[in-house]
């Protein structure tokens, strides 16, 4: 049977929902699945960016409904505009009035010459019938007509990003989404499937207290390992490619739970080496250059949102004591890349300050996770742990920070990492490379 031909760009995909690398997540799965096939239940699918939230809906809503609609919310977006933006995308019409013209007519011209009489009568009779539509009042576009004009089709409403949207509207969705509880006795299917990247749905949607119980929360949590190494099989299997097994080990660690990373970093690979297609054939087996490559490439793609994220993170908004940004990030890379609680943290940050106060710790940790402060952190409320959103911001300031940490016998020193820090120090802060190098060396000698 002749192997179907897929695009590299629709098996690795970064930006969008990925269809035919998609991993079913069971113990997710099941409750959303369940959730969906309840009527009148609303939904709220929350978790990191990068975790599969959008991915994971996507093919489940593909699964089981007829079709959905999406509004991608953005800063600044009020709810009647919501609203509004769901009858864009239904666009319903309905006749409005009918205009029926009968008309008949009779005409005779009748003229007469001399000698001759010529009579000439014409008579002509037509039928016009008209029926104008026109699109629906803006005073009719109610909650209630919305959740009609899903329900007919079967349809759900999906929304994106809603964390982004003020408290004030997130009170607004509380009560649609009871209108559309209500009305889920004519309407089974009818729902609005909320998406946020937080820890708590609390902070997605300001509930009403009658929807207490009668919204699912599904948080999508970080992805495993496992997981993570089935994304690339995946991949492998489409493509006919090969990743080396330590390649594979490589990516599943360092990608930090984030799907989006393992798909980038796959896909950076592939096009380094000119793969566009499935290739025909014996497999193409991606070599330890093409992930270096890869990597490289990943950095240079990245390094203005990097410095970006960390201007924001170390910039002195008051004057303080401690230069409390610093010392935190400077402690978290230090400790392993899956995390850290709270007080560990704080012990790390007293062996160098031994007066360094736990209230600093517990104010500015929180803040660090905000885009106000770069996002560099992100909190896990399931383990408590705090670790770098992304594993690039973790390389990034062992290049900065941990040239002074010589004796630290805990800080990763994988291939993978090493090519992080190799090209972060080359690209974004050359004046690190001697002290990076002082790093290695010490190492080598403690291990040799």
């Amino acid at each position: 049977m002749k192997k179907e031909i897929y695009q590299t760009r629709d098996v690795f995909t970064p930006t969008k929902p990925a269809r035919i690398a998609f991993v079913e997540r069971i113990t997710v799965n099941d409750k959303l699945v369940n959730s969906l096939t309840t009527p009148g239940k609303q939904i709220v699918v929350y978790g990191h960016s990068g975790t599969g939230k959008t991915t994971l809906l996507v093919n489940k809503l593909n699964q089981l409904y007829e079709h959905h609609i999406t509004t991608r919310c953005m800063k600044g977006l009020k709810f009647d505009q919501l609203v509004l933006d769901a009858f864009d995308q239904l666009a319903p019409y309905y006749t409005q009035e009918r205009n029926k013209t009968q008309r008949k007519s009779l005409s005779v011209d009748l003229g007469a010459m001399y000698k001759a009489l010529q009579a000439k009568i014409s008579s002509t009779s037509s039928i016009d019938e008209t029926e104008k539509q026109s699109r629906i009042l803006p005073p009719q576009l109610t909650p209630q007509t919305l959740g009609r004009f899903l329900g007919d089709q079967n349809a759900c409403w999906v929304l994106e990003d809603f964390h982004k949207i003020d408290e004030s509207e997130k009170e607004e969705l509380s009560q649609l989404m009871k209108v559309f509880m209500d009305l889920s006795d004519d309407y089974p299917e009818l729902k609005i499937i909320a998406l946020g990247a937080v820890d708590t749905a609390r902070q997605v949607v300001d509930y009403d207290p009658e929807m207490r119980n009668r919204v699912a929360e599904i948080q999508v949590t970080l992805m495993t390992e496992q997981e993570i190494a089935e994304i690339i099989t995946k991949g492998e299997n489409a493509l006919n490619i090969r990743f080396k097994d330590e390649i594979r080990r490589l990516i599943s660690r360092h990608s930090n739970g984030l799907a989006s990373v393992c798909h980038h970093l796959c896909l950076n690979m592939c096009n380094v080496a000119g793969i566009k297609e499935t290739v025909t054939g014996d497999p193409f087996v991606l070599s330890n250059q093409h992930c270096e490559d890869a990597v490289r490439t990943y950095v240079e793609e990245a390094s203005d949102s990097i410095k970006s994220a960390f201007d924001k993170a170390l910039k002195q908004r008051r004057k303080t004591k401690f230069s409390n940004a610093t010392l935190i990030i400077k402690a978290l890379s230090s400790l392993n890349e899956s995390g850290a609680a709270r007080t560990d943290i704080h012990k790390k940050i007293q062996r160098t300050e031994p007066k360094y106060p736990e209230a600093n710790l517990k104010y500015l940790l929180p803040k660090l996770c905000t885009p106000e402060y770069g996002g560099l952190l992100r909190h896990d409320s399931n383990s408590g742990l705090y670790s770098f959103s992304d594993p690039i911001y973790r390389a990034y300031a062992m290049a900065q920070f941990q040239k002074q940490e010589t004796s630290s016998s805990r800080i990763s020193s994988s291939d993978f990492e090493q090519t992080l820090l190799k090209f972060l120090t080359e690209k974004i802060h050359v004046e690190f490379r001697e002290n990076f190098k002082l790093v290695i060396d010490t190492r080598k000698n403690k291990t040799s």
